[in-house]
């Protein structure tokens, strides 16, 4: 599922190829990828809309529309957002097509029809976005921040990681890459957490989000930029998918289990 790191990496895609685009048609290939409101509603609401402006708020992406709605999409699992030529071969998994005034076109995949597009009045109203906590790379957020959303949590620490009520953003790549740089053990209980280790966890999570959007994102299965192209985190993941593998810290074996129905990656040895 596209985290944090490649939601802002599409969004600052588009903000460049599609900001002040004029939308002429709209054509929805999958009803079902349409939240809210019938295809053909949609698809006629949005009709000589302007793009304005791109926001993301944990894994949503919004487009602001010049009417003062906005777009809120979803990626979930294989959810990609692709800037194309109008003479361009539609992706197989093309799922909503926004045509632009003068050529060219903004095209939403989705493989395993998970995402989802809605268009609401006020986005920030919308459960999905109210209810998000505090974004990990805003200026608001410190250990103290950290601390206060852990505080008293029996729960261990990686499952609350992926908790967007608690922390927004944050998927499972990035919480196993946060913890094994925090040397924290996914099972730990969030409430046992020195003072000194919250503020190591915290400092590893910014450091590592950072550096994932500096690498365009991590592409472990669809994942794909706004211009159609990989990321390369991945090859700097030091637990994540590396099952069986030397900790390229200690050298010990990465292990992967099931902790509250999320796989997890971590290094028995260096994660305490």
């Amino acid at each position: 599922m596209p985290e944090l790191p490649e939601v802002e990496t599409i969004r600052r895609d588009l903000a460049t190829s599609a900001r002040g685009k004029r939308i002429v048609s709209v054509r929805v290939l999958h009803p079902g990828s349409v939240k809210g409101t019938g295809g053909k509603e949609f698809a006629a609401k949005l009709a000589g809309r302007r793009m304005i402006d791109f926001r993301r708020r944990g894994k949503n992406l919004i487009i602001d529309l010049d009417t003062g709605q906005a777009l809120v999409i979803h990626l979930k699992m294989t959810g990609v957002l692709l800037m194309q030529r109008a003479d361009d071969s539609l992706p197989r998994a093309a799922r909503i097509i926004f045509d632009f005034a003068g050529g060219g076109r903004l095209v939403f995949c989705d493989q395993r029809k998970f995402g989802s597009i809605q268009l609401a009045d006020d986005p920030d109203s919308l459960a999905s976005i109210s209810n998000l906590g505090p974004e990990p790379l805003g200026r608001a957020f410190t250990p103290q921040v950290l601390g206060q959303r852990l505080r008293g949590r029996s729960a261990p620490i990686k499952p609350l990681l992926l908790d967007q009520t608690v922390i927004a953003g944050l998927g499972n790549i990035y919480a196993c890459e946060a913890l094994h740089r925090a040397g924290i053990s996914p099972r730990r209980s969030a409430s046992s957490l020195s003072v000194k280790e919250i503020t190591r966890l915290h400092r590893s999570m910014v450091e590592v989000l950072k550096a994932a959007i500096k690498a365009r994102g991590s592409s472990v299965d669809t994942y794909r930029d706004g211009r159609g192209r990989s990321g390369w985190f991945q090859v700097n993941h030091r637990v994540y998918d590396r099952q069986g593998r030397k900790c390229l810290r200690c050298g010990c074996l990465i292990r992967r289990e099931t902790l509250r129905g999320r796989g997890t990656y971590w290094c028995p040895k260096c994660q305490r």
